[in-house]
Protein backbone atom coordinates (compact mmCIF):
# COMPACT_ATOMS: atom_id res chain seq x y z
CA UNK A 1 0.00 0.00 0.00
CA UNK A 2 1.62 3.37 -1.11
CA UNK A 3 1.85 6.29 1.07
CA UNK A 4 -0.70 8.31 -0.50
CA UNK A 5 -3.83 5.43 -0.11
CA UNK A 6 -2.79 4.65 3.46
CA UNK A 7 -3.35 8.14 4.24
CA UNK A 8 -6.88 8.19 2.77
CA UNK A 9 -7.53 5.04 4.28
CA UNK A 10 -6.49 6.56 8.06
CA UNK A 11 -8.24 9.87 7.26
CA UNK A 12 -11.58 7.39 6.60
CA UNK A 13 -10.97 5.53 9.88
CA UNK A 14 -10.45 8.49 11.92
CA UNK A 15 -13.35 9.88 10.72
CA UNK A 16 -15.57 6.78 11.53
CA UNK A 17 -14.47 6.62 14.43
CA UNK A 18 -14.92 10.42 15.23
CA UNK A 19 -18.66 10.01 14.07
CA UNK A 20 -19.61 7.08 15.91
CA UNK A 21 -18.30 8.70 18.95
CA UNK A 22 -20.53 11.51 18.10
CA UNK A 23 -23.64 9.46 18.12
CA UNK A 24 -22.94 7.11 21.11
CA UNK A 25 -25.83 9.36 22.90
CA UNK A 26 -28.91 11.19 21.89
CA UNK A 27 -28.79 14.35 23.83
CA UNK A 28 -26.42 16.10 26.58
CA UNK A 29 -27.52 18.34 29.32
CA UNK A 30 -26.59 21.57 29.09
CA UNK A 31 -28.81 23.18 31.52
CA UNK A 32 -30.37 21.49 34.57
CA UNK A 33 -32.12 23.43 37.58
CA UNK A 34 -33.73 21.96 40.42
CA UNK A 35 -33.32 17.85 41.76
CA UNK A 36 -34.38 16.28 38.39
CA UNK A 37 -33.45 12.85 38.41
CA UNK A 38 -32.51 10.40 35.57
CA UNK A 39 -33.31 6.52 34.97
CA UNK A 40 -31.34 3.53 32.99
CA UNK A 41 -34.91 1.84 33.63
CA UNK A 42 -34.34 0.60 37.33
CA UNK A 43 -33.74 3.74 39.71
CA UNK A 44 -33.54 6.71 39.94
CA UNK A 45 -30.32 8.93 40.27
CA UNK A 46 -29.12 12.68 40.39
CA UNK A 47 -29.31 14.10 36.64
CA UNK A 48 -26.12 16.16 36.10
CA UNK A 49 -25.28 18.56 33.46
CA UNK A 50 -23.27 17.28 30.94
CA UNK A 51 -24.72 14.18 31.43
CA UNK A 52 -25.75 12.20 28.49
CA UNK A 53 -28.49 10.58 27.62
CA UNK A 54 -29.11 7.71 25.48
CA UNK A 55 -32.12 5.99 24.38
CA UNK A 56 -34.22 3.82 26.88
CA UNK A 57 -33.20 6.23 29.64
CA UNK A 58 -36.04 8.29 31.01
CA UNK A 59 -35.64 11.67 32.86
CA UNK A 60 -37.78 13.47 35.55
CA UNK A 61 -38.47 16.43 35.93
CA UNK A 62 -39.73 18.21 39.26
CA UNK A 63 -41.85 20.97 39.85
CA UNK A 64 -40.10 24.09 39.10
CA UNK A 65 -37.05 22.49 37.51
CA UNK A 66 -35.91 22.75 34.07
CA UNK A 67 -33.59 21.25 31.56
CA UNK A 68 -31.89 22.19 28.79
CA UNK A 69 -30.63 19.65 26.36
CA UNK A 70 -29.03 19.80 22.91
CA UNK A 71 -29.49 16.90 20.39
CA UNK A 72 -26.60 15.18 18.92
CA UNK A 73 -27.99 16.58 15.31
CA UNK A 74 -27.49 20.20 17.07
CA UNK A 75 -31.00 20.68 18.02
CA UNK A 76 -31.92 21.86 21.34
CA UNK A 77 -34.68 21.21 23.60
CA UNK A 78 -36.50 23.14 26.89
CA UNK A 79 -38.44 20.80 29.26
CA UNK A 80 -39.95 23.21 31.37
CA UNK A 81 -43.01 21.13 33.15
CA UNK A 82 -42.79 18.63 35.89
CA UNK A 83 -43.15 15.31 34.51
CA UNK A 84 -41.27 12.35 32.99
CA UNK A 85 -39.67 12.29 29.95
CA UNK A 86 -38.81 9.29 27.44
CA UNK A 87 -35.62 9.98 25.90
CA UNK A 88 -36.13 8.14 22.62
CA UNK A 89 -39.70 9.76 22.82
CA UNK A 90 -37.71 13.41 22.58
CA UNK A 91 -35.75 12.05 19.92
CA UNK A 92 -38.09 11.48 17.64
CA UNK A 93 -38.24 13.99 14.53
CA UNK A 94 -34.69 14.99 15.03
CA UNK A 95 -32.31 14.87 12.57
CA UNK A 96 -30.21 12.24 12.40
CA UNK A 97 -27.10 13.33 11.02
CA UNK A 98 -24.69 14.61 14.32
CA UNK A 99 -23.76 18.38 13.88
CA UNK A 100 -19.83 18.67 15.57
CA UNK A 101 -19.92 22.16 15.47
CA UNK A 102 -22.87 23.03 17.53
CA UNK A 103 -21.55 20.25 20.12
CA UNK A 104 -18.07 21.99 20.26
CA UNK A 105 -19.47 25.65 21.57
CA UNK A 106 -21.80 23.16 23.76
CA UNK A 107 -18.78 22.07 25.22
CA UNK A 108 -16.99 25.31 25.67
CA UNK A 109 -20.46 26.58 27.93
CA UNK A 110 -20.32 23.58 30.24
CA UNK A 111 -16.13 23.77 30.36
CA UNK A 112 -17.24 27.92 31.09
CA UNK A 113 -19.93 27.37 33.91
CA UNK A 114 -17.42 25.05 35.42
CA UNK A 115 -16.71 25.94 39.63
CA UNK A 116 -12.78 25.84 38.65
CA UNK A 117 -13.16 27.67 35.82
CA UNK A 118 -15.71 30.21 37.70
CA UNK A 119 -13.36 30.18 40.51
CA UNK A 120 -10.33 31.23 38.31
CA UNK A 121 -12.25 33.92 36.22
CA UNK A 122 -13.01 35.78 40.20
CA UNK A 123 -9.09 35.08 40.24
CA UNK A 124 -8.41 36.68 37.53
CA UNK A 125 -9.38 40.17 37.90
CA UNK A 126 -10.10 39.77 42.03
CA UNK A 127 -7.15 42.98 42.02
CA UNK A 128 -6.95 44.43 38.53
CA UNK A 129 -9.44 46.82 37.22
CA UNK A 130 -9.91 44.53 34.17
CA UNK A 131 -9.04 44.64 29.79
CA UNK A 132 -12.51 46.88 29.81
CA UNK A 133 -10.99 49.95 31.66
CA UNK A 134 -14.13 49.83 34.26
CA UNK A 135 -15.30 52.95 35.43
CA UNK A 136 -15.07 52.35 39.73
CA UNK A 137 -14.87 55.87 40.99
CA UNK A 138 -18.54 57.78 41.98
CA UNK A 139 -18.68 59.46 38.87
CA UNK A 140 -18.51 57.20 36.47
CA UNK A 141 -21.25 54.79 35.13
CA UNK A 142 -19.47 51.21 33.97
CA UNK A 143 -20.52 50.57 30.76
CA UNK A 144 -20.32 46.64 29.77
CA UNK A 145 -18.17 47.06 27.00
CA UNK A 146 -14.47 47.38 26.06
CA UNK A 147 -13.04 50.56 24.48
CA UNK A 148 -12.92 48.96 21.55
CA UNK A 149 -15.33 46.70 20.10
CA UNK A 150 -16.43 45.05 16.96
CA UNK A 151 -20.37 43.94 15.76
CA UNK A 152 -21.22 42.17 13.43
CA UNK A 153 -24.95 41.87 14.14
CA UNK A 154 -27.37 44.88 12.78
CA UNK A 155 -28.43 45.03 15.94
CA UNK A 156 -26.75 45.13 19.70
CA UNK A 157 -27.53 46.02 23.08
CA UNK A 158 -25.34 47.87 25.58
CA UNK A 159 -25.27 47.91 29.15
CA UNK A 160 -24.62 49.74 32.03
CA UNK A 161 -24.73 49.70 35.97
CA UNK A 162 -28.04 51.63 37.22
CA UNK A 163 -26.71 55.15 39.22
CA UNK A 164 -30.00 54.91 40.99
CA UNK A 165 -33.43 54.13 40.96
CA UNK A 166 -35.74 55.46 38.74
CA UNK A 167 -32.49 57.77 36.85
CA UNK A 168 -32.69 58.89 33.26
CA UNK A 169 -29.92 58.56 31.24
CA UNK A 170 -28.50 59.92 27.72
CA UNK A 171 -27.09 57.35 25.13
CA UNK A 172 -25.18 59.80 22.79
CA UNK A 173 -23.77 58.20 19.39
CA UNK A 174 -20.99 59.95 17.35
CA UNK A 175 -18.16 59.21 14.62
CA UNK A 176 -14.92 59.72 14.66
CA UNK A 177 -14.85 63.25 14.30
CA UNK A 178 -16.74 63.67 17.10
CA UNK A 179 -20.15 64.92 15.06
CA UNK A 180 -22.62 64.12 17.40
CA UNK A 181 -25.13 61.59 15.06
CA UNK A 182 -27.94 60.88 17.59
CA UNK A 183 -28.74 61.51 21.62
CA UNK A 184 -31.33 59.50 23.09
CA UNK A 185 -32.92 58.95 26.46
CA UNK A 186 -33.94 56.25 28.52
CA UNK A 187 -34.52 55.70 31.99
CA UNK A 188 -33.37 51.58 31.29
CA UNK A 189 -29.94 50.35 32.17
CA UNK A 190 -29.49 49.35 28.50
CA UNK A 191 -29.88 50.11 24.82
CA UNK A 192 -30.49 48.53 21.64
CA UNK A 193 -28.95 50.25 19.01
CA UNK A 194 -29.65 49.65 15.21
CA UNK A 195 -26.62 50.05 13.06
CA UNK A 196 -29.35 50.16 9.70
CA UNK A 197 -30.88 53.16 11.20
CA UNK A 198 -29.97 55.51 7.92
CA UNK A 199 -29.14 58.40 10.67
CA UNK A 200 -26.28 55.82 12.13
CA UNK A 201 -25.48 54.40 8.72
CA UNK A 202 -25.04 57.60 6.74
CA UNK A 203 -23.27 59.59 9.49
CA UNK A 204 -21.18 56.73 10.94
CA UNK A 205 -17.03 57.40 9.69
CA UNK A 206 -14.79 54.09 8.30
CA UNK A 207 -17.88 51.49 9.80
CA UNK A 208 -17.18 53.11 13.53
CA UNK A 209 -19.51 55.09 15.87
CA UNK A 210 -18.77 56.33 19.39
CA UNK A 211 -20.93 55.48 22.44
CA UNK A 212 -21.13 57.20 25.70
CA UNK A 213 -23.74 57.21 28.18
CA UNK A 214 -24.40 59.98 30.79
CA UNK A 215 -26.82 60.80 33.75
CA UNK A 216 -29.37 63.16 32.03
CA UNK A 217 -29.60 65.10 35.41
CA UNK A 218 -25.97 65.62 35.48
CA UNK A 219 -23.47 64.59 32.57
CA UNK A 220 -20.62 65.19 34.45
CA UNK A 221 -21.45 61.63 35.36
CA UNK A 222 -20.84 59.56 32.59
CA UNK A 223 -19.34 56.54 31.07
CA UNK A 224 -16.39 56.36 29.21
CA UNK A 225 -16.19 56.42 25.40
CA UNK A 226 -16.34 53.10 23.42
CA UNK A 227 -15.84 52.78 19.75
CA UNK A 228 -17.90 50.06 18.16
CA UNK A 229 -17.03 48.90 14.65
CA UNK A 230 -19.33 47.49 12.17
CA UNK A 231 -17.65 44.58 10.85
CA UNK A 232 -19.05 43.27 7.47
CA UNK A 233 -19.84 39.72 6.39
CA UNK A 234 -17.23 39.30 3.69
CA UNK A 235 -14.44 40.92 5.57
CA UNK A 236 -15.00 37.52 7.85
CA UNK A 237 -15.97 34.77 5.24
CA UNK A 238 -14.79 32.08 7.22
CA UNK A 239 -16.69 32.99 10.65
CA UNK A 240 -19.61 34.08 8.33
CA UNK A 241 -19.95 30.62 7.33
CA UNK A 242 -19.64 28.87 10.62
CA UNK A 243 -22.71 31.28 11.63
CA UNK A 244 -24.88 30.16 9.38
CA UNK A 245 -23.58 26.52 9.83
CA UNK A 246 -24.55 26.97 13.78
CA UNK A 247 -28.13 28.45 12.98
CA UNK A 248 -29.09 25.99 10.59
CA UNK A 249 -28.19 23.46 13.34
CA UNK A 250 -30.44 25.21 15.91
CA UNK A 251 -33.05 26.33 13.64
CA UNK A 252 -35.60 29.33 14.16
CA UNK A 253 -37.47 28.53 17.39
CA UNK A 254 -37.19 31.28 19.60
CA UNK A 255 -34.99 29.43 22.40
CA UNK A 256 -32.61 30.32 25.37
CA UNK A 257 -30.30 27.81 24.81
CA UNK A 258 -29.97 28.97 20.96
CA UNK A 259 -29.09 32.16 22.19
CA UNK A 260 -26.54 30.76 24.94
CA UNK A 261 -25.10 28.86 22.30
CA UNK A 262 -24.58 32.15 19.89
CA UNK A 263 -23.17 33.68 22.34
CA UNK A 264 -20.69 31.28 23.33
CA UNK A 265 -20.07 31.02 18.72
CA UNK A 266 -19.97 35.34 19.26
CA UNK A 267 -17.54 35.25 22.62
CA UNK A 268 -14.91 33.09 20.94
CA UNK A 269 -14.65 34.57 17.48
CA UNK A 270 -13.86 38.15 19.26
CA UNK A 271 -17.64 39.51 19.13
CA UNK A 272 -18.23 40.23 22.56
CA UNK A 273 -20.75 42.52 21.61
CA UNK A 274 -23.00 40.34 19.83
CA UNK A 275 -22.33 37.75 22.84
CA UNK A 276 -23.81 40.40 25.29
CA UNK A 277 -26.79 40.53 23.09
CA UNK A 278 -27.37 37.00 22.85
CA UNK A 279 -27.07 36.72 26.66
CA UNK A 280 -29.47 39.09 26.78
CA UNK A 281 -31.61 37.52 24.78
CA UNK A 282 -31.28 34.62 26.92
CA UNK A 283 -32.19 36.23 29.97
CA UNK A 284 -35.19 37.84 28.12
CA UNK A 285 -36.96 34.71 26.77
CA UNK A 286 -36.31 32.80 30.20
CA UNK A 287 -36.48 35.19 32.89
CA UNK A 288 -37.25 32.42 35.40
CA UNK A 289 -34.04 30.00 34.68
CA UNK A 290 -31.17 31.61 36.99
CA UNK A 291 -28.71 29.06 34.88
CA UNK A 292 -29.40 32.12 31.75
CA UNK A 293 -28.47 34.51 34.52
CA UNK A 294 -25.97 33.35 36.00
CA UNK A 295 -24.20 32.52 32.90
CA UNK A 296 -24.52 36.20 31.44
CA UNK A 297 -22.74 37.50 34.71
CA UNK A 298 -19.75 34.93 34.34
CA UNK A 299 -19.54 35.86 30.47
CA UNK A 300 -19.04 39.37 32.01
CA UNK A 301 -16.39 38.47 34.73
CA UNK A 302 -14.09 36.84 32.84
CA UNK A 303 -14.34 39.22 30.06
CA UNK A 304 -13.45 42.17 32.43
CA UNK A 305 -16.38 44.22 32.35
CA UNK A 306 -17.99 43.29 36.14
CA UNK A 307 -16.59 42.01 39.58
Amino acid sequence: MNIKHFSSLLVLVVFAVFTAQGQDYDFRVLVNQGDNQVSNGADWTTLKTGAKLKSGQEIKIVENGYVGLVHSSGKVKDLKSAGTYNVKSLSSGMPTSSNNITQKYADFVLSKMSPEEKEANRRKYANVTGAVERGDDASSINLYLPTSVSVYNNNAVIRWDAVSDGATYQVKLKNIFEDVIMVTETTESSYQIDFDDPKIASAAVEDLVIVNVSLKSNDEIKSKDAAIERVKEDQKPEFAEELVAVKASLGDTESSLNELILAELYEENGFILDALTSYENSVKISPDVPFFQEAYQEFLVRNGMKK
